[in-house]
């Protein structure tokens, strides 16, 4: 026992040594055909997407420490030019979601290296793509191309970014080990011929200008562009790598996107990814000499406010490893987390070794040949990786002495200890007992989180408010160049005579050509309804005239229309141009009004300050302010009366889950609009319904093999609403204050039967893989026999190389080849 306790102690000792090189530490980072390289030693990258203006910054800890439990070393985030300047030459990099230091500091506490994506086109499903709305009032700009405007206002952000990241490089010990310019250009660069070539080099040229100490990368990106490491996107990737080991060498096999599911639009079921498909996709690039694997995303997150593009849900989850909440998603987590452990407990033989040629495997059935990727000494000590890349059918395969059955479009792994023999220690196809039995999160609703008698209500008026700004002109203006973005609605007014073909069957039209993306139609202050376009598409949109109106023929009528944007573009070309509102033809009853002279207002009535009203002279409430206790059964909400709600909610009531709470907003009772919570926009609510699984094809069937894409296989939730919770972080909430939740409903609901509810995730069972099982033995060995001792030191240096390799960015020791 005395000699085991010893054993024990050395052990710990040298793990306390390997601590000792801690974040902060120096380090260089440069690249090789096998890598980046840290401290001149070729790394292998396992990365996740966390973006943080998606999730509140209480959250980031949190998140990193489950995407590093999970197997990861590396976050990859954009940078969003429009979080940080949201005026020309105003910046904001400390507030709330927009606080960019801290999130890398987070990264740096936890040990884990960053991609920095600048862009600082993003893409992203963000609002604009990430450009500021103020870009497109810069004289003679064009977006993504050599046009001397936008290089100079992108030249200037990208600038100000590095300042304020310097502290966070690696010759400061920072985390951050590679840097990107542009987004998936390479999509778009033949659109603008010759000129999209200049700008592509120039790109490069700006980067290398900016003397920075780590590789920049351009993803997608097709044609040679100097000083730029060209990377890849895609649901697979493996298929590109030949064509890229011939054209570049020199560079690593860098994978920016790995895209484990896909992102959703209002009305459109869940898209899912076959688990077994996403770590196929994954350990076949690794096979095929891939180095660096990023998943987009590894954490969703939330579009929280009015950041997601076109249609896009407020809900970012993207079906990624950690889910919206925080949560981890079972059992994707611990299926990819198991091939993490092996790649980088076994990372030595991917980067000391030239990337291998596929060998055709002995005994395996017709059809296309299983192969093996062998990295390290074979019939010695080595890590293969065997694929068989038939969709439908298994094959039965020897190798190294082995019969090996490989289940079909998977990749099984196979390690081989010098002295021992070959071991399987992952396939694809396969989930582990623990992530098998494991089960998703869930919500439950929480009893009593609204205040019993805490609603309150107020209407929203269709007439411009006192002292509102008004812009008049013949013609509709378009939507943007009015609203700057600063808000989605805007109003469309005029008054004109009621023609009177209104009278004839079928003519009795408001018409509204080329508009987007919503308009709500009023017509002598009775609502006509509401139309929407689809995605980022115009439309055309038609509203029958209420028959009291149609019978008044030659009288004047008030129209009035409320044009909203639900985000702007954000993969457009000339997305410079982009336009909103009514753009086309406005007809009534076949009659053009489109030059009737016509009242624009940006805005409703105090959209920007929901919370309670001000003031008014001699201590009351301001006149047109005022709240009304909701009775159900009185305050039934008309269609088409915009309200407000104000709910109180009840923090006993949340507080009795403890302090891990996370909580979602069931809008199941609501229609459209958007949620604020004491000063936070949470975003847009939409409760549509997607198609059924009767009418929609890709809900009918799922399955793994084949290339995968969302449109066709594996659709979740047909004939449900397409996003029913409502992200509500638990820092948002006030746990000793008041906390009130306001809802602004456009169209319909019940205020009433909105609810909280809790976001709960059972752990799943005990893993006792291969990983847990070794050190398991090993703990009863040192425990069990003072022979132990003969073999500390080789087991410790294991144990630190092992720990290192999972800790992230510290510098490691020189490694033996695996020859």
């Amino acid at each position: 026992m005395r000699s085991a306790l010893v054993a024990l102690a050395a052990l710990a000792a040298l793990a306390a040594l390997a601590v000792g090189a801690a974040p902060g530490t120096p380090y260089t980072v440069g690249y090789s055909a096998r890598g980046l390289e840290i401290d001149g030693q070729p790394r292998l990258l396992t990365a996740g997407a966390i973006h943080y203006p998606r999730s509140a910054p209480a959250m980031w800890d949190s998140l990193m420490k489950k995407a590093k439990a999970g197997g990861l070393n590396t976050i990859d985030t954009y940078v969003f030019w429009n979080v940080h300047e949201p005026a020309k030459g105003q910046y904001d990099f400390a507030t709330d979601r927009a606080n960019l230091p801290l999130f890398l500091e987070t990264a740096q506490r936890n040990g884990l290296f960053v991609m920095l994506r600048i862009g600082p086109y993003v893409c992203a499903e963000w609002n604009y793509g990430g450009f500021p709305q103020w870009l497109r009032h810069e004289p003679g700009i064009v977006f993504r191309t050599y046009s001397e405007p936008f290089m100079r206002e992108m030249k200037a952000f990208v600038g100000k970014v590095l300042d304020v990241v310097a502290p966070f490089m690696p010759e400061r010990g920072g985390p951050v080990v590679a840097l990107q310019i542009e987004n998936e250009y390479g999509n778009l660069q033949g659109v603008f011929g010759s000129d999209g070539d200049r700008y592509a080099e120039w790109c490069g040229h700006t980067a290398k200008g900016f003397n920075a100490s780590v590789p920049w990368v351009m993803c997608s990106q097709y044609t040679h562009a100097v000083n730029v490491i060209p990377t890849h996107n895609g649901f697979y990737a493996d298929g590109q790598l030949a064509r890229f080991h011939r054209a570049y060498p020199q560079f690593p096999d860098m994978w920016t996107e790995l895209w484990p599911a896909w992102f959703q639009r209002w009305g459109e079921p869940a898209p899912h990814r076959p688990i077994e498909d996403i770590a196929y996709a994954a350990a076949k690039w690794f096979a095929y000499g891939g180095t660096y694997a990023a998943y987009y995303m590894y954490h969703g997150g939330t579009n929280f406010g009015r950041t997601s593009g076109p249609f896009i849900t407020t809900s970012y989850d993207y079906e990624g490893f950690i889910d919206e909440y925080g949560l981890e998603n079972w059992p994707k987590y611990l299926h990819l987390r198991d091939l993490h452990r092996v790649l980088l407990d076994n990372e030595r033989f991917l980067t000391l070794s030239p990337v291998p040629a596929a060998v055709k495997l002995g005994g395996s059935s017709s059809g296309p040949a299983a192969t093996a990727h062998v990295y390290g000494t074979p019939g010695t000590e080595y890590l293969a990786f065997l694929v068989n890349a038939d969709a439908k059918r298994s094959v039965r395969a020897e190798f190294d002495g082995r019969k090996l059955d490989l289940p079909r479009w998977s990749v099984t792994i196979v390690r081989r200890a010098r002295g021992a023999r070959p071991a399987v220690v992952y396939n694809t196809a396969r989930l582990s007992a623990a992530a098998g039995s494991a089960r998703p999160a869930a919500f439950e609703p929480v009893a009593g989180s609204v205040r019993p008698g805490g609603i309150r209500w107020r209407a929203t008026s269709s007439r411009p408010a006192p002292h509102a700004r008004v812009l008049r002109s013949a013609r509709p203006l378009e939507h943007i160049s009015v609203t700057d973005d600063r808000t989605d609605y805007l109003w469309y007014r005029t008054r004109v005579a009621v023609p009177e073909q209104c009278a004839q069957p079928g003519r009795a039209l408001l018409v509204l050509e080329d508009a987007g993306d919503v308009a709500f139609a009023y017509l002598g202050g009775e609502f006509a309804g509401l139309q929407h376009g689809q995605h980022d598409r115009l439309a055309t949109f038609t509203f029958s005239v209420p028959a009291a109106v149609a019978a008044s023929g030659n009288r004047s009528v008030d129209i009035a229309i409320l044009s909203q944007t639900m985000g702007m573009a954000h993969n457009q070309l000339n997305m410079e141009a982009y336009a909103r509102g009514l753009l086309g033809r406005v007809t009534l009853c076949g009659r053009d009004i489109t030059e009737a002279g016509w009242e624009m207002q940006p805005g409703l009535e105090r959209e920007q300050l929901p919370e309670d009203p001000p003031v008014g002279p001699g201590g009351g409430v301001a006149e047109g302010h005022a709240w009304r206790s909701f009775d159900p059964r009185a305050d039934a909400q008309p269609a088409g009366q915009m309200r407000w709600y104000a709910l109180e909610l009840d923090s006993t009531a949340l507080a009795a889950g403890g302090g891990d709470d996370r909580y979602g907003v069931d809008l199941a009772s609501m229609t459209k609009g958007q949620l604020w919570l004491n000063g936070h926009h949470l975003g847009r609510y939409w409760l549509r319904r997607a198609p059924s699984k009767e009418t929609h094809r890709p809900c009918q069937w799922c399955g793994y093999g084949g290339d995968y894409w969302p449109d066709h296989v594996c659709r979740r939730g047909c004939g449900d609403f397409t996003q029913r919770f409502y992200h509500l972080p638990r820092s948002y909430l006030d746990p000793a204050g008041r906390n009130v939740l306001y809802v602004l409903e456009e169209v319909g609901g019940r205020p009433e039967d909105i609810v909280l509810a809790r976001r709960t995730a059972p752990p799943p069972p005990p893993a006792r893989g291969a990983f847990a099982a070794s050190w398991l033995a090993c703990a009863v060995f040192v425990v069990c026999s003072a022979a132990a001792l003969v073999g500390l030191a080789a087991a410790a240096a294991v144990a630190i190389r092992q720990w290192r390799a999972h800790r992230g960015y510290a510098a490691l020791p020189a490694r033996e080849h695996a020859d």
